[in-house]
């Protein structure tokens, strides 16, 4: 058996072979290209004595973890996806450098002592990009319309319409008497607002009827505040729901379980861990200001909290018993019911 440890960058990967024996047999610095890990890993098949050894490989995630994995799996019998923040022995150690991180993931993988993180299949990498860049460009569409009021701040103007950028704040803009730079700013930002918003309207379009042919993004659209995008995202971060055996699993994460301190008889807890996938917390805290708004159930739960906790705390508590729901739903394959959520 032959244990490979890699320490992943974006340009390079520093790589430390390890055998059974926990003999360390090669360390290199190996670019981070396809041909190159192709030929660095096939030249490790072949063993002394002519016979084929079995290779597993060890690398840390992180935002370009999918290439590395897509290149060197056909090519090895088995890579371990490693939770970084949960390798003491790499984070807290003293001595800290590619060659020494490498080394001790290999030693680690030797020992089976690796904290593996799951490997997304390559549709749920696909919906995530897609998902992810549809938020972007939400962003970027605020960030425009953000623009625009400041120019009229900074020239006084304050607005006679609801809506700024319907039909009649867009007349309303157009009729303004700006100096020429702040005529420029407004209609080039405006011409962005319409591109992105075409943009948005046909991704969302592709989105809803994507949603609506899965099954589970069905069943989980009953609930509350999800709607066709946060069911998406649900089933894009989660992945399989069948990886969580508990609902206590889900939450830890998605980071809405508090930080939990012990010892010696002491207890201290603080806010949230924000461990996990920002945008599945991002989605379910979204989801539970609409359920506040909509749902019984979920409205009687939040101002039942409301009245001796901080809003923020009860919404936080919301969005944790609405990833409940959505844990019983996914799992159970059936729809929400009020009755039942109340009681959970």
């Amino acid at each position: 058996m032959i244990y490979v440890g890699v320490d992943l960058h974006l340009e390079f990967c520093y790589i430390t072979v390890v055998e059974a024996s926990g003999r360390k047999s090669q360390q290199a610095r190996v670019a981070n290209d396809s041909v190159s890990l192709r030929q660095f890993f096939s030249g490790l098949k072949p063993s002394s004595n002519g016979e084929e050894e079995e290779i597993a490989v060890a690398v840390e995630a992180c935002g370009f973890w999918s290439a590395f994995v897509e290149c060197v799996e056909p090519l090895v019998n088995r890579v371990v996806l490693v939770h970084p923040a949960r390798v003491k022995a790499i984070a807290h150690a003293k001595l800290k450098n590619d060659r020494v991180d490498s080394a001790t993931l290999a030693q680690l993988l030797r020992g089976n002592l690796l904290p593996e993180a799951w490997k997304a299949d390559v549709a749920t990498r696909d919906l995530r990009q897609l998902l992810r860049m549809r938020a972007a460009l939400s962003k970027s569409r605020t960030r425009f319309k953000n623009q625009i009021h400041a120019v009229l701040h900074q020239y006084g103007e304050r607005r006679t319409v609801s809506d700024l950028f319907g039909r009649e704040g867009r007349a309303w803009l157009a009729q303004l008497a700006l100096r020429p730079a702040g005529r420029l700013a407004v209609d080039t930002y405006l011409r962005q607002l319409d591109g992105l918003e075409r943009e948005l309207h046909d991704l969302d379009q592709g989105l809803r009827h994507q949603a609506q042919a899965d099954v589970d993004a069905r069943n989980l659209m009953t609930i509350p505040g999800v709607g066709p995008f946060t069911a998406l995202v649900l089933k894009a971060e989660v992945g399989d729901i069948r990886r969580f055996g508990e609902k206590r699993s889900l939450y830890q994460y998605a980071g809405l379980v508090p930080v939990i301190r012990q010892s010696a008889g002491h207890c201290y807890r603080g806010g949230i861990t924000r461990m996990g996938s920002p945008m599945l917390r991002w989605v379910m805290c979204e989801a539970a200001l609409t359920a506040a708004r909509y749902s019984p159930a979920a409205r009687a739960y939040f101002e039942r909290l409301a009245k001796r906790k901080h809003p923020h705390v009860a919404r936080t508590a919301l969005a944790r018993k609405l990833l409940g729901a959505v844990w019983a739903l996914w799992t159970h394959g059936v729809c929400f019911d009020e009755q039942v959520f109340a009681a959970m």
